[in-house]
């Protein structure tokens, strides 16, 4: 009876051991009964900050979303003046949709028009060249709750990763993208 009392000091201390090492998991990694962890999508998420996936800049300038042209290119306005500036998006190119639509050019479209609906706003950053030689506006978009549309895109398999100097911030993790969406076939990879 006496070595079963002498145990008992040690399995509790291995149980005060334990219980502090899960709290210690919790603390770092976020208590899932008070705050659940973000889902992969999540762009203020762990997973995204981890992949390196860019939250909009400070100074991003917001915009209303007027039209999409296809998958890589809207009509946007100045919520001030209503000035309307056509977007070309930065580091990515999609399938064209006319004179014929070129394979993936609608879903392509489809989902732009998803990520950024008429009358939503979006947040835009430009990079070193603001023009390209349509005089349309080139940029990086956000959407509204912080998702990087440029990334999404190429990610889903909608677009295809584009370098064009000196536009490059995000090149390496729209490449990074592509790798990805080709190795798993997603989107126009699987499909044309």
């Amino acid at each position: 009876m006496a070595r079963t009392g002498s145990r008992l000091p040690g399995v509790v201390l291995v149980v005060i051991l334990v219980v502090l090492a899960g709290i210690g998991v919790a603390w770092s990694t976020g208590f899932p009964w008070t705050d659940p962890a973000p889902d992969a999508g999540d762009p203020g998420g762990p997973s995204a900050a981890a992949a390196g996936i860019p939250s909009p800049p400070e100074d991003a300038v917001s915009l209303i979303v007027t039209y999409v042209f296809d998958g890589d290119t809207i009509e946007a306005a100045d919520p001030a003046t209503d000035e309307r500036t056509r977007v070309r998006l930065i580091g990515i190119d999609t399938p064209e949709g006319t004179p014929a639509p070129e394979c993936w050019a609608d879903e392509a479209r489809s989902h732009l028009a998803e990520l950024l609906p008429e009358g939503a706003t979006v947040w835009a950053a430009p990079d070193a060249e603001p023009f390209d030689r349509y005089d349309r506006s080139l940029l990086y978009l956000w959407t509204d709750d912080g998702r990087f549309v440029n990334y999404e895109l190429v990610a889903a398999g909608d677009a295809e990763a584009m370098r064009i100097a000196p536009n490059t911030a995000h090149a390496e993790l729209l490449g990074a993208a592509q790798s990805q969406a080709e190795a798993s076939r997603a989107g126009r990879w699987g499909a044309c």
